[in-house]
């Protein structure tokens, strides 16, 4: 009897450190992977769904727009990025994509996009 709680202890004790080296992320993993976020949010509050957002920046390549949002994201700034209706009311066509961020964060955006525009 004793042998079997002795084997069952090293099993328990195996499954354990398994779990924990499959936990374990090495220094090569890619920052923007999924899963790894979720760390990193779990102590923000909720978005105020009444917040007014503000278009900061107008592109007409979504290539563009991407790495603008990319690197406002780095500075914890939430970001979206639109495509523009696709006729004005004149039915003129609408070329662009637009990126805009939370009216409270208006400025620091602008100050990223000013940065990386020189």
């Amino acid at each position: 009897m004793i042998r079997f709680v002795i084997y069952l202890v090293l099993l328990g004790s195996v499954l354990y450190l398994l779990s924990m080296w499959g936990k374990h992320h090495p220094e090569g993993v890619v920052p923007g992977a999924p899963g790894l976020g979720k760390q990193k949010n779990l102590l923000r509050a909720k978005p105020n769904p009444r917040e007014i957002w503000v278009q900061v920046y107008e592109t007409a390549t979504l290539d563009e727009a991407r790495r603008y949002q990319a690197r406002i994201q780095e500075d914890d700034i939430d970001c979206i990025i639109y495509e523009q209706g696709k006729k004005d009311i004149h039915g003129n066509t609408l070329n662009g994509i637009g990126i805009a961020v939370p009216k409270t964060a208006l400025a620091l955006a602008q100050s990223i996009i000013t940065r990386l525009s020189i």
